[in-house]
C-alpha cells in the first residue's frame, strides 16, 4: 500500500511562489485580489462566496448547510466541465482572521491540485483517514504561508521584537498567530531565515514600515535603534498602515561631514566642507551640525542627526537644532502629501466583508 504523506515543502513552495506572482507589497493579503490573480492564471472561473449566500440560493438552513459540506469552516467545489470553481467560508463565524484562514486553506486545495478532475470536494466521507489528513496539513501550511510567511515573522520579529502583533499584522486569528510566533521561534534555532531573500526583497518597504500616530509621520526605517519621532518626539507604536495621511517635513541637504549646505539662520554658504570640525557657521554663530543633546550619564547619546530631527530616534531627547530654534515644532509647519498605499493593482469586484 503507498504511503501517504504531506508534502510540506510543496505547499510551501506554491505558497510562495503566488505570493510573487501576484506582486503584492504589503500585508494583510486582499483574498479577492488573488481570485482574481488566479483566474487570471488559470483556465477556471473561482469565486468566494459565503454560508449566507449558499444557504439563501439553495434554501438550506444552517444546520443543513454544514451537513451538506460536513464542515463548520467552509469548503471548496470544483467543476472541470464548467471550469468553475467555488469556495465557500462560514461568515456566521464572529472571527474575520479564521475565516481569512478557511479561504485560504480551501484556496490551497486547488493550487496543490487535492480537487481535480477525479475529486470536486475534499471531504472526510470521501477520501481515507490518512489521505485526508495528509491533504488537510498540506492546505494548512499552504495557507500560513500565503497570509503570513515564516520568513516574513522572522524579519518583523527581528525589527519589533515582542511588540509584534502577528494577528493585527498579517490579518489572521490570535490563536494561528501565536502558533505561528511560537513555530518560528522554535524553528529558527536549526534554520537561519535571514537567508531567505527572495520574500524579503519583494516586502523590504512592508518590513520597515514605521509609522507615529502622534503627528502622523510614516517612513521606512532600517535601523533596529530607532525608536523615537524624530520630528515630534513620540515613542513609536510600530504600527502597519496601508492607508495613512502621511506628512512630509522640509529636509535640508547635508554634507559628508553632516554639515547643512546653508546655515539655517544666515543663509551662509561659505561652509568649509572639508573639516570635520567645523560645527559652527562663522557669520552668525549658528550650529550647521545637527546632533542629539542628551548628557545624561547613563543613557548618553550625542548622535550625529538628520538636519531636520527634532527628536533624537534612538532616545528621544530634543536636538541642538531644535533648541536652537532653527527648526519649528512638527505641528508648526507641516505639508500634507497623497496617502501612501501598498499597490492594490485591481480593484475588487465581490467585496469580502473583512
Amino acid at each position: 500500500m503507498m504511503m501517504i504523506k504531506p508534502n510540506y515543502k510543496k505547499a510551501e513552495i506554491l505558497a510562495r511562489k503566488f505570493l510573487k506572482d501576484s506582486k503584492v507589497k504589503g500585508f494583510p493579503l486582499d483574498l479577492d485580489f488573488f481570485r482574481k490573480v488566479y483566474n487570471k492564471t488559470h483556465n477556471t472561473r473561482l469565486r468566494i462566496k459565503s454560508f449566507s449566500w449558499y444557504m439563501k440560493k439553495y434554501n438550506l438552513s444552517y444546520s443543513g448547510m454544514i451537513e451538506f459540506i460536513n464542515s463548520e469552516d467552509g469548503c471548496c467545489f470544483y467543476s472541470k466541465e464548467e471550469e468553475k470553481a467555488i469556495i465557500i467560508y462560514n461568515d456566521f463565524l464572529n472571527n474575520a482572521g479564521r475565516i481569512r484562514w478557511t479561504i485560504a486553506h480551501e484556496f490551497g486545495h486547488l493550487i496543490l491540485g487535492h480537487i481535480n478532475n477525479n475529486r470536486a470536494i475534499i471531504t472526510r466521507n470521501k477520501l481515507s483517514e490518512k489521505e485526508y489528513n495528509a491533504y488537510e496539513l498540506e492546505a494548512n501550511t499552504f495557507a500560513r504561508e500565503l497570509l503570513a510567511p515564516m520568513s516574513l515573522v522572522y524579519y518583523i520579529y527581528d525589527c519589533l521584537g515582542d511588540k509584534i502583533s502577528i494577528d493585527s499584522i498579517f490579518g489572521i486569528s490570535h490563536e494561528a498567530a501565536q502558533n505561528i510566533l511560537k513555530r518560528m521561534l522554535e524553528w529558527s534555532k536549526t534554520h537561519d531565515y535571514s537567508k531567505d531573500t527572495c520574500l524579503y526583497v519583494q516586502f523590504s518597504k512592508f518590513i520597515h514600515s514605521k509609522y507615529c500616530s502622534s503627528c502622523n509621520h510614516f517612513f521606512l526605517s532600517y535601523n533596529k535603534q530607532e525608536k523615537y519621532c524624530k520630528f515630534c518626539g513620540n515613542e513609536f507604536e510600530f504600527k502597519y498602515k496601508e492607508d495613512v495621511n502621511t506628512m512630509k517635513y522640509k529636509d535640508y541637504d547635508i554634507s559628508k561631514n553632516k554639515q547643512v549646505l546653508r546655515c539655517l539662520t544666515c543663509d551662509n554658504e561659505d561652509i568649509d566642507f572639508n573639516n570635520d570640525k567645523y560645527a559652527f557657521c562663522h557669520i552668525c554663530g549658528s550650529p550647521v551640525i545637527n546632533k542629539c543633546l542628551n548628557k545624561n550619564e547613563k543613557t548618553q547619546c550625542g548622535k550625529s542627526l538628520p538636519a531636520n530631527a527634532r527628536f533624537c530616534p534612538y532616545c528621544g531627547s530634543e536636538t541642538l537644532f531644535y533648541e536652537k530654534g532653527l527648526l519649528k515644532a512638527w505641528n508648526k509647519k507641516q505639508e500634507e502629501i497623497p496617502t501612501f498605499s501598498f499597490d492594490s493593482e485591481v480593484p475588487p469586484e465581490e467585496e469580502i466583508p473583512f
